[in-house]
């Protein structure tokens, strides 16, 4: 969002994490990244009809920011489902 927005973006690269302790520290971090956006632009437009004013994504898709973050929050409770289904198993 903030690339489509003008900002030069230096992304993270990848890593393995090796504690629970530093997963939650990095989701932490995660979360107060996507709130500093909304505090860097109060002002953003969330909702946009015109297709040209969309985000194209990296998968091929379009969104507009309120699209984005629907689409973040879901995919999070999706690998939670997907998680809770493997402790299932391992437990069977």
């Amino acid at each position: 969002m903030r690339k489509s927005l003008g900002e030069q973006i230096d992304f993270v690269e990848r890593r393995t994490l090796n504690t629970v302790e530093q997963y939650k520290m990095e989701l932490k971090n995660m979360f107060n990244y996507n709130e500093l956006f909304f505090k860097d632009y109060p002002n953003v437009n969330l909702e946009e009809n015109d297709s040209e004013k969309k985000i194209l994504v990296k998968w091929g898709q379009v969104y507009d920011i309120e699209q984005l973050f629907e689409h973040a929050i879901v995919h999070i409770l999706r690998h939670r489902r997907q998680i809770e289904r493997f402790k299932i198993q391992l437990r069977e």
